[in-house]
């Protein structure tokens, strides 16, 4: 018996260190949203919500605005302090339709939104997120006014010119931004910590996700300023 477990106690040990291993390496690195204020070098400003951020980026015609928040009333205030008023706010693209990402929506009523149409699923009630069911945005927001991009148009604002990059996985819908070929918006696209890349949280088609952001992973060049919903923002 003691042999026995002289044998088993170092196995035991080891079978421990490899198990908190593994959980060290699947765990989540904690949200680090980025704090308010501009991103230096670019003309773009965050606005930091809860656990994510908002990005407004300057334009010769008005605001164009990536996502919006989880806490319309946060939202608002810290726009009081920055001097951005929401009626100049001209566009609105929204990486996902998740909560946190949509609630502010009726701060902006000047806005055009604009949308991957596969987040229409999650909207009406025919693709479910979970046990939660689907998705819903906020009172007041028109579904068929928004405009639905399938991925690959380049739109042009006070400007600016934007490349929608579709980016299923996270949600059917997800989309990521590229403004000018300098900053690209990846949304929930995935997760990032000290140069490490993994599937975002609540993610709906892993499997998907890990394809998509493959295809992303061209568009991260040395040089252009990749800004994350959850993770803050870096320069490879």
């Amino acid at each position: 018996m003691k042999k026995a477990l002289k044998i088993l106690l170092p196995l035991s040990v080891v079978a421990l260190i490899i198990a908190v291993d593994i959980i060290m390496d699947f765990s989540p690195p904690k949200y680090s949203p980025c704090p308010t204020g501009p991103i230096p070098g670019t003309d773009v400003v965050a606005v930091r919500d809860d656990t994510n951020a908002l990005y407004f980026v300057v334009t010769g015609g008005g605001w164009l605005l990536i996502d919006a928040g989880s806490h319309a009333g946060q939202v608002e205030q810290v726009l009081q302090g920055l001097g951005i008023h929401p009626a100049d706010v001209r566009w609105i693209l929204l990486t996902h339709s998740d909560s946190d990402h949509v609630a502010a929506l009726p701060l902006f009523s000047n806005a055009e939104i604009y949308m991957g149409q596969g987040e229409l699923g999650l909207l009406n009630g025919t693709i479910s997120r979970g046990k939660a069911g689907g998705n819903a945005l906020p009172p007041g927001i028109d579904l068929n006014a928004i405009h639905l991009l399938s991925g690959g148009e380049q739109l042009l604002f006070g400007g600016i010119q934007v490349e929608c990059v579709a980016m299923p996985g996270h949600t059917p819908g997800s989309m990521a931004y590229l403004i000018d070929q300098c900053c690209l918006f990846t949304g929930d696209a995935f997760q990032y910590s000290k140069g490490n890349y993994n599937i975002h949280p609540s993610t709906m088609d892993t499997a998907l996700s890990r394809e998509t952001f493959a295809a992303l992973a061209e568009r991260i060049l040395p040089g252009r300023v990749i800004l994350t919903s959850h993770y803050g923002y870096y320069i490879p």
